[in-house]
């Protein structure tokens, strides 16, 4: 056996990596005992091998030396079954920094020795010093945030500024501005008429305001003198309770229709037309007497119960308050006396109807109400120029209407029609051919309703007319008062004489 075949203790040593490969002159020999090889001296002669061809046994290799061979051997064989799975199909493990020198691969005995090979590492590059997120460097990514952060600022600090501006009133003129608020208004509608008043400009902002400073409820309805520079609480604190109100005192004359009665009240801040029309047509009354059989639903349902007097209203009051307060008054005025004069005057008007040949049947059914009584007295109220000559204009009525016999019972009295063109009063042919149920000179008997809210002088005239013979009436200039006749001819020669 050549003793060469036998791997050196030091084969089996872990070996530093190879850096880089050696030339075959710079290797180390394989054993510092290595034999050298055979050469020449100087006179060209070959020189004898040191060792002859014979056979040499193998050095016993016994004891420390032969345990420590069998232990790398081992260790070598335990090595290679580890290495069986390739790198490439186990799981990537986290870098770990490299504080220890990469140990070598021992190869097996069989095996050619090569230097180990570094695993391949993977995952995300490093930074470069001074990059910043996307690799923007950080001085560029600061000032693009720092811009960032200026545009964001600067643009809430304007809008803050403005708002603030419209809700303390920066920069307001100083200009009164009256708005109505109406009963059925919400919160929108109320902002919407004061951004079209200039008073805000951002509707929506109030909005929010009203909805965090105050409750919704405390802007009431009315017709609210405003400025122009009052901030938003102002705004809310004048439209609201809280402010001051006014006691102002009206005086509805006699003979005005409730048209131009809430006409008189608005203009007097005391309520709207429109609440004041909605609510007399349908809102919520007290059970008064004299509204019995009197229908309901429209604005001027309450026509001729509106007493003309004298009043205290607050400002922006309610329309309750307001149409009660008046109603309230003809209960009042309208005495049990005159309660009772109304079975007198129904005596007196079935008597008429028996003399002129009615039927008991058809008296029955003509028996006058109080609306009724109120709605001569309507009449009478627009047709007088005097209270003494009211008793007379009640006698004309009644002696048409119960005293004409077979002929229709026509008014003719133009004050009706008035009322139905909506207090037009320059009166022209084609006027007094308006289809209307309040035209008395194409309608018989009474019109549909009061044409007007009469005095107390015109009640007790309708009350208690006169006994007169007459049926025609008309005003004589001259002497401010009107002349009454008994036929038809004599009221045509009447007219003509003052030149009609």
């Amino acid at each position: 056996m050549d003793f060469k075949q036998f791997p050196e203790p030091e084969d089996f040593l872990p070996q530093e990596p190879i850096e880089e490969e050696r030339l075959p002159s710079e290797q180390a020999p394989l054993s510092p005992e290595a034999p050298p090889e055979p050469t020449e001296d100087a006179c060209g002669e070959d020189m004898p091998p040191m060792f002859d061809s014979a056979p040499v046994e193998a050095p016993d290799y016994t004891g420390q030396e032969e345990n420590s061979l069998d232990r790398e051997l081992m260790e070598v064989a335990q090595l290679l079954d580890e290495s069986d799975v390739p790198p490439e199909e186990s799981e990537p493990q986290p870098e770990e920094p490299d504080t220890q020198p990469e140990q070598p691969r021992i190869p097996a005995p069989s095996q050619e020795k090569s230097a180990p090979e570094r695993p391949i590492r993977k995952g995300r590059p490093r930074r470069k010093k001074g990059e910043g997120l996307l690799g923007i460097p950080n001085i560029l990514a600061t000032a693009v945030w720092l811009a960032i952060t200026v545009v964001i600022g600067v643009t809430l600090g304007r809008m803050l500024w403005v708002c603030a501006a419209d809700v303390l009133a920066f920069g307001r003129e100083d200009r009164s501005v009256t708005i109505t608020v109406y009963e059925n208004d919400t919160i929108d509608d109320i902002a919407a008429k004061l951004h079209q008043a200039d008073l805000i400009r951002y509707p929506g902002l109030f909005k929010l305001y009203a909805s965090l400073a105050v409750d919704e409820g405390e802007i009431r309805p009315g017709i609210w003198d405003l400025n122009t520079r009052y901030d938003y609480h102002a705004l809310v604190k004048m439209m609201s309770p809280s402010s001051t109100r006014k006691v102002i005192e009206i005086m509805i004359p006699e003979g005005y229709s409730c048209r131009q009665i809430f006409a008189l009240l608005q203009e007097n801040k005391v309520c709207t037309v429109q609440d004041l029309s909605a609510y007399a047509a349908s809102g919520e009354l007290d059970d008064y007497w004299f509204l019995e059989g009197v229908e309901r639903g429209q604005e001027n349902s309450l026509e001729g119960f509106l007493f003309p007097d004298t009043y205290q209203f607050y400002t922006n009051d309610s329309p309750r308050n307001v149409l009660q307060k008046m109603l309230n008054n003809f209960e009042n005025r309208f005495t049990q006396e005159m309660r009772d004069q109304l079975s007198t005057l129904n005596e007196t008007v079935s008597n008429m109807m028996r003399a002129d040949g009615r039927s008991q049947e058809y008296i029955d059914s003509h028996q006058l109400s109080l609306r009724d009584v109120v709605i001569v007295a309507s009449l009478i109220e627009k047709e007088t120029s005097s209270a003494e000559e009211g008793y007379s204009i009640a006698s004309v009525i009644y002696n048409r209407l119960f005293r004409w016999g077979d002929n229709p019972a026509y008014l003719g009295i133009d004050a009706s029609i008035v009322y139905a063109l909506g207090g037009k009063t320059e009166l022209t042919a084609e006027d007094l051919q308006v289809d209307s149920p309040y035209n008395t000179r194409t309608h018989t008997g009474l019109t549909p309703g009061p044409i007007a809210n009469p005095g107390l002088a015109s009640l007790k005239a309708a009350l208690a007319p006169s006994d007169t013979p007459y049926y025609y009436y008309v005003l004589d200039p001259a002497a401010g008062a009107h002349h009454f006749s008994k036929t038809y001819e004599e009221h045509q020669a009447f007219i003509a004489s003052l030149g009609g």
